[in-house]
């Protein structure tokens, strides 16, 4: 659905105007989001080079072992990886003067976490983390089946929906901003396309005012 589309074109229309940013995957590797992002007119290859972007790739704290040894005591593989990740998002942040982060996808650490008052921890450690930082932060996270709201949109200052419509026997993409505290912000549905020059969105098409029906598809967002 183009979230970490929208996500790299944050760092990288940042990085242009002179902030240093960081995404950290913790699915795909630096070389994927690289290739996958020069598709759509962001080199960030150039960027990492120049130091402007820096990449943290967290993948492999999903192949963890379920037990770590850390000076003689074991550690739940749940909590090594988070606190392995939030040490190491503090001293890049420090050593880089990192401005924007992006944290691709939030999933692959809730689901560590399937109670839901654990889960609310793990959520506010890692934002009392990124609020430390001064920067300004994106975390995706991919909808349930029933689109139900999670702890993690109760956490934040703001959240934004990507989701596809089915409009009569066509399909497009569209974008909400569910909340945004302390800022005014549109709060009209609007539809975007993902193109040649990366996550654009048509301010001036209403999808309420199209023509056709339309319903929501009930697929996850990618």
């Amino acid at each position: 659905m183009g979230k970490t589309i929208l996500c790299a074109q944050f760092l990288y229309k940042g990085a242009k105007q002179g902030e240093k940013g960081m995404f950290i995957s913790l699915e795909e590797t630096k070389e994927q989001l690289i290739r996958e992002m020069y598709l759509v007119g962001m080199d960030f290859r150039t960027l990492d080079r120049e130091g402007t972007i820096t990449f943290l790739d967290a993948s492999p704290i999903r192949h963890i072992p379920a037990e770590v040894k850390l000076g003689g005591i074991s550690v739940g593989k749940r909590d090594f990886s988070l606190v392995a990740l939030l040490k190491k998002i503090k001293t890049t942040v420090v050593e880089k003067k990192i401005e924007r982060i992006v944290i691709d996808p939030l999933t692959a650490l809730s689901i560590q976490y399937p109670e839901d008052n654990e889960r609310r921890m793990m959520v506010l450690d890692l934002i009392e983390t990124l609020s430390q930082t001064g920067a300004t932060c994106l975390m995706t996270e991919d909808l349930g089946a029933t689109g139900a709201k999670r702890i993690e949109e109760y956490s934040v200052h703001g959240v934004i929906m990507l989701r596809p419509l089915e409009a009569g026997t066509n399909m497009v993409k569209t974008i909400d901003i569910v909340k945004m505290r302390e800022t005014k912000h549109d709060d009209q549905t609007r539809l975007y396309r993902i193109t040649d020059e990366g996550f654009v969105v048509y301010p001036e098409q209403n999808v309420l005012a199209l023509s056709y029906p339309y319903r929501e598809t009930g697929r996850q967002p990618r």
